[in-house]
């Protein structure tokens, strides 16, 4: 069986039109990570009245080339260049039409936030909401879920897709990878009624899940078998807090975390490569950090991701990137910050993270022995 990612399929089936091949989970992926390429001033704006201004895909990768800005950018825009690129080559993507392009960060209220739309040749728009990017502020703003609802790239999706969705009652996807997958459901479940029947299917691409109060809305009840949710089989972002619809495990070539990138993922023709459950070690981190949060209130989970996001940004670190340069001076900083904290802070943050250490040595054993179990009962 001959296997591949993403970048593979659009070699295989890019001159395939929807027409003979209709949309499928595969493309769903594609057009989510084409969300992280930085398109400003290549793609427009919203417009009001929400008239549709858009550029042709194949016209957007000349003009993302020309800029040279790919190379200078961090890995998850360069793949989605990549990506971009070879939608250009093919008749399946090449005329399809990128607009509503919003790219913002926003340091003080902690916001990292973007999007775009991709009107497709089937006559339907694919909503791509972005994941996080390579910025402290975007994971900020991701482990605040942990105890706020919403946070404001939820209420942004909202907002974005109320105001920019066209009323010319064209059918909807919406989809995202990562922080966009939860955005994704989110924007879904609270925007107006009108648009929400016009939404035909939504896509969570190994994003986090929700508090339990989201669950328990009429609103996300109503929408919930639209739903669908992918994650790889040693996931853990996709994993985070609560899911209340069932997920698609798919086969990854990359190891632990590094299976949250969407290019190792798994394609066989023109869908994604399915295992049964996901892989034990997930099964314990997902079980690990589930019981951790539960155990913190939540002034100790908002305590707790204040002070890691004050110790990072305060030791000038501003990207992920600059946790892996291992700069001496760097690194130097950070261990001033946590050296200087307050006594109180500084308990509290050795006694959480002493829970999360002991949590982790609970749900190893556990694991062991439910494969003990099984093995000697002949499973």
């Amino acid at each position: 069986m001959m296997t591949g990612n993403i970048m593979d399929y659009l070699e295989w089936y890019g001159d395939f039109d929807f027409s003979v091949l209709p949309f499928n989970e595969v493309d769903n992926l594609i057009l989510a990570e084409l969300s992280y390429a930085g398109l400003d001033r290549i793609v427009p704006e919203p417009q009001l009245g929400r008239k549709i201004t858009g550029v042709p895909v194949k016209e957007a990768a000349q003009r993302l080339m020309a800029s040279g800005r790919v190379e200078k950018s961090c890995k998850l825009e360069q793949n989605a260049g990549v990506i971009l690129y070879q939608m250009a080559k093919g008749k399946r993507f090449s005329d399809a039409v990128l607009g509503a392009y919003v790219d913002k960060h926003d340091f003080e209220n902690q916001e990292q936030f973007s999007a775009l739309h991709v009107y497709l040749p089937d006559d339907t728009i694919f909503v791509s909401y972005s994941g996080t990017d390579d910025t402290i502020l975007g994971w900020k703003e991701d482990l605040n879920m942990a105890y706020q609802m919403p946070v404001p790239s939820q209420k942004e999706a909202v907002e974005y897709l109320e105001k920019s969705v066209p009323h010319d009652g064209r059918k909807i996807r919406i989809g995202g990878h990562s922080k966009g997958g939860n955005l994704a459901i989110y924007a879904s479940v609270m925007c107006y009624d009108r648009l929400k029947r016009r939404i035909i299917e939504i896509y969570n691409n190994d994003g986090p899940g929700f508090l339990e109060p989201m669950l328990e809305k009429e609103s996300y009840i109503e929408i919930k078998d639209r739903i669908r949710t992918i994650v790889p089989e040693t996931s853990i972002v996709g994993m985070l807090l609560e899911h209340g619809d069932s997920y698609e495990v798919v086969k990854s070539v990359s190891k632990g975390i590094m299976q949250h990138d969407g290019l190792s993922w798994q394609v066989y023709k023109n869908g994604f490569v399915k295992l049964d459950e996901r892989s034990k070690e997930s099964l314990v981190i997902d079980s690990t950090l589930r019981t951790w949060i539960m155990g913190l209130n939540d002034e100790e989970r908002i305590a707790f991701v204040d002070a890691i996001y004050d110790m990072l940004t305060k030791a000038g670190i501003r990207y992920l990137s600059d946790l892996e340069q291992y700069k001496p001076a760097m690194l130097n900083n950070m261990a001033k910050e946590m050296f200087s904290m307050e006594p109180d802070k500084a308990k509290m943050m050795r006694r959480i993270t002493g829970a999360l250490v002991s949590e982790y040595g609970r749900s190893i054993v556990k694991n062991i022995r439910g494969d003990k179990h099984e093995k000697d009962n002949g499973v």
